[in-house]
Protein backbone atom coordinates (compact mmCIF):
# COMPACT_ATOMS: atom_id res chain seq x y z
CA UNK A 1 0.00 0.00 0.00
CA UNK A 2 1.41 3.38 -1.03
CA UNK A 3 1.98 6.21 1.39
CA UNK A 4 0.24 9.43 0.26
CA UNK A 5 2.63 11.74 2.12
CA UNK A 6 4.83 12.23 -0.95
CA UNK A 7 1.79 13.25 -3.02
CA UNK A 8 0.76 16.01 -0.63
CA UNK A 9 4.25 17.26 0.21
CA UNK A 10 6.01 17.05 -3.15
CA UNK A 11 3.42 17.07 -5.91
CA UNK A 12 0.85 19.45 -4.42
CA UNK A 13 3.33 21.37 -2.21
CA UNK A 14 0.94 21.00 0.70
CA UNK A 15 1.67 22.90 3.89
CA UNK A 16 0.07 22.29 7.26
CA UNK A 17 -2.79 24.58 8.23
CA UNK A 18 -2.23 27.23 10.85
CA UNK A 19 -4.10 26.66 14.10
CA UNK A 20 -7.08 28.67 15.32
CA UNK A 21 -5.87 28.61 18.92
CA UNK A 22 -2.81 30.75 18.04
CA UNK A 23 -4.80 33.78 16.82
CA UNK A 24 -6.87 36.45 18.60
CA UNK A 25 -10.57 35.71 18.35
CA UNK A 26 -13.91 37.45 18.71
CA UNK A 27 -16.95 35.43 19.70
CA UNK A 28 -20.41 36.78 18.89
CA UNK A 29 -21.96 35.02 21.88
CA UNK A 30 -19.58 36.91 24.20
CA UNK A 31 -19.75 40.31 22.49
CA UNK A 32 -23.55 40.41 22.47
CA UNK A 33 -24.58 39.81 26.06
CA UNK A 34 -28.19 40.63 26.93
CA UNK A 35 -28.78 42.55 23.66
CA UNK A 36 -25.90 44.94 24.39
CA UNK A 37 -23.17 45.46 21.84
CA UNK A 38 -19.68 45.95 23.22
CA UNK A 39 -16.80 47.73 21.51
CA UNK A 40 -13.46 45.97 21.37
CA UNK A 41 -9.86 46.87 20.57
CA UNK A 42 -6.71 45.06 19.50
CA UNK A 43 -3.92 47.13 21.13
CA UNK A 44 -0.91 46.02 19.06
CA UNK A 45 -2.61 46.99 15.80
CA UNK A 46 -4.39 50.20 16.92
CA UNK A 47 -7.65 48.53 15.88
CA UNK A 48 -10.99 49.56 17.32
CA UNK A 49 -14.45 48.27 16.47
CA UNK A 50 -17.53 50.35 17.23
CA UNK A 51 -20.99 48.81 16.91
CA UNK A 52 -23.76 50.41 14.88
CA UNK A 53 -27.21 49.10 13.93
CA UNK A 54 -26.22 46.14 11.74
CA UNK A 55 -22.43 46.04 11.70
CA UNK A 56 -19.18 46.78 13.49
CA UNK A 57 -17.20 49.65 11.98
CA UNK A 58 -13.55 48.58 12.27
CA UNK A 59 -10.78 51.15 11.90
CA UNK A 60 -7.08 50.43 12.13
CA UNK A 61 -3.69 51.92 11.36
CA UNK A 62 -1.72 54.70 13.01
CA UNK A 63 -4.11 57.47 11.98
CA UNK A 64 -7.16 55.21 11.64
CA UNK A 65 -6.86 55.52 7.86
CA UNK A 66 -8.05 51.98 7.04
CA UNK A 67 -11.57 50.77 7.74
CA UNK A 68 -14.01 47.99 6.94
CA UNK A 69 -17.24 46.61 8.39
CA UNK A 70 -18.13 43.31 10.02
CA UNK A 71 -21.85 42.75 9.52
CA UNK A 72 -23.85 40.79 12.07
CA UNK A 73 -27.35 39.43 12.20
CA UNK A 74 -29.83 38.62 14.90
CA UNK A 75 -31.51 35.20 15.00
CA UNK A 76 -34.48 34.53 17.24
CA UNK A 77 -34.37 31.46 19.50
CA UNK A 78 -37.21 28.98 20.01
CA UNK A 79 -37.88 29.95 23.62
CA UNK A 80 -37.42 33.71 23.31
CA UNK A 81 -34.38 35.92 23.13
CA UNK A 82 -31.90 36.31 20.31
CA UNK A 83 -28.53 35.01 19.17
CA UNK A 84 -26.13 37.14 17.22
CA UNK A 85 -23.82 35.89 14.47
CA UNK A 86 -21.13 37.62 12.44
CA UNK A 87 -21.03 37.62 8.65
CA UNK A 88 -17.52 37.07 7.35
CA UNK A 89 -16.40 40.20 5.42
CA UNK A 90 -15.10 38.09 2.51
CA UNK A 91 -17.34 35.03 2.04
CA UNK A 92 -20.46 36.50 3.75
CA UNK A 93 -21.14 33.23 5.59
CA UNK A 94 -22.72 33.32 9.03
CA UNK A 95 -20.11 32.54 11.70
CA UNK A 96 -20.02 32.59 15.47
CA UNK A 97 -16.28 33.29 15.70
CA UNK A 98 -13.93 35.39 13.63
CA UNK A 99 -10.13 35.22 13.82
CA UNK A 100 -7.73 38.15 13.59
CA UNK A 101 -4.77 38.23 11.25
CA UNK A 102 -3.04 41.05 9.31
CA UNK A 103 -5.49 43.74 10.41
CA UNK A 104 -8.68 41.85 9.52
CA UNK A 105 -11.18 39.63 11.28
CA UNK A 106 -12.12 36.74 9.00
CA UNK A 107 -13.70 33.30 9.35
CA UNK A 108 -11.74 30.08 9.77
CA UNK A 109 -12.41 28.91 6.22
CA UNK A 110 -11.25 32.11 4.54
CA UNK A 111 -8.03 32.03 6.56
CA UNK A 112 -7.57 28.26 5.97
CA UNK A 113 -7.21 27.56 9.69
CA UNK A 114 -7.44 24.19 11.40
CA UNK A 115 -8.18 22.94 14.89
CA UNK A 116 -5.54 21.34 17.10
CA UNK A 117 -7.38 17.99 17.05
CA UNK A 118 -7.09 17.85 13.25
CA UNK A 119 -3.30 17.49 13.32
CA UNK A 120 -3.20 14.72 15.93
CA UNK A 121 -2.43 11.15 14.96
CA UNK A 122 -5.17 8.65 15.96
CA UNK A 123 -3.22 7.16 18.87
CA UNK A 124 -2.66 10.59 20.45
CA UNK A 125 -6.30 11.59 19.91
CA UNK A 126 -7.54 8.41 21.61
CA UNK A 127 -5.07 8.86 24.47
CA UNK A 128 -6.44 12.38 25.06
CA UNK A 129 -10.02 11.06 25.03
CA UNK A 130 -9.16 8.41 27.66
CA UNK A 131 -7.52 11.02 29.89
CA UNK A 132 -10.54 13.30 29.45
CA UNK A 133 -12.90 10.58 30.71
CA UNK A 134 -10.54 9.78 33.59
CA UNK A 135 -10.39 13.45 34.64
CA UNK A 136 -14.17 13.73 34.48
CA UNK A 137 -14.64 10.73 36.76
CA UNK A 138 -12.01 12.00 39.20
CA UNK A 139 -13.58 15.46 39.30
CA UNK A 140 -16.90 13.87 40.30
CA UNK A 141 -15.25 11.87 43.10
CA UNK A 142 -14.82 8.44 41.51
CA UNK A 143 -12.57 6.50 39.18
CA UNK A 144 -12.86 3.78 36.55
CA UNK A 145 -13.80 1.10 39.07
CA UNK A 146 -15.82 3.15 41.55
CA UNK A 147 -18.91 5.09 40.53
CA UNK A 148 -19.06 8.74 41.64
CA UNK A 149 -21.64 9.36 44.34
CA UNK A 150 -24.21 11.37 42.39
CA UNK A 151 -23.73 9.85 38.92
CA UNK A 152 -26.29 7.46 37.49
CA UNK A 153 -25.13 3.88 37.05
CA UNK A 154 -26.04 3.87 33.36
CA UNK A 155 -23.99 7.05 32.71
CA UNK A 156 -21.03 5.62 34.62
CA UNK A 157 -21.14 2.39 32.61
CA UNK A 158 -21.31 4.32 29.31
CA UNK A 159 -18.28 6.40 30.30
CA UNK A 160 -16.35 3.34 31.42
CA UNK A 161 -17.18 1.48 28.18
CA UNK A 162 -16.08 4.49 26.15
CA UNK A 163 -12.84 4.63 28.14
CA UNK A 164 -11.99 1.00 27.39
CA UNK A 165 -12.98 1.45 23.73
CA UNK A 166 -10.66 4.48 23.36
CA UNK A 167 -7.92 2.66 25.24
CA UNK A 168 -8.11 -0.27 22.82
CA UNK A 169 -8.04 2.11 19.84
CA UNK A 170 -5.07 3.86 21.42
CA UNK A 171 -3.09 0.61 21.72
CA UNK A 172 -4.03 -0.46 18.18
CA UNK A 173 -2.99 2.96 16.86
CA UNK A 174 0.39 2.79 18.60
CA UNK A 175 0.92 -0.71 17.22
CA UNK A 176 0.14 0.42 13.66
CA UNK A 177 2.37 3.49 13.96
CA UNK A 178 5.32 1.52 15.31
CA UNK A 179 4.92 -1.12 12.63
CA UNK A 180 4.85 1.54 9.93
CA UNK A 181 7.96 3.23 11.39
CA UNK A 182 9.88 -0.03 11.92
CA UNK A 183 8.63 -2.59 9.36
CA UNK A 184 11.84 -4.67 9.59
CA UNK A 185 11.52 -5.12 13.37
CA UNK A 186 8.00 -6.54 13.43
CA UNK A 187 8.67 -9.23 16.07
CA UNK A 188 10.37 -6.78 18.45
CA UNK A 189 7.53 -4.26 18.10
CA UNK A 190 4.89 -6.90 18.82
CA UNK A 191 6.78 -7.95 21.99
CA UNK A 192 6.76 -4.35 23.26
CA UNK A 193 3.01 -3.98 22.96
Amino acid sequence: MAHWGWYWKIKLKHSRKRLCCNLPIIDSFVLFKKDQKYTFTVPGYQLTAIPSDECFKVTYGKNKQHSYTIPFEKQSCNYGGYRYFFRCPICKKRMRKLYFTSGAFLCRKCLNLGYHSQILVPSTRNMLLTSKIEKLLKSKGGDLYEKPKYMKQKTFEKLRDKYFEYEEKWHNGIRKELLSYYPNKRDEVLKLI
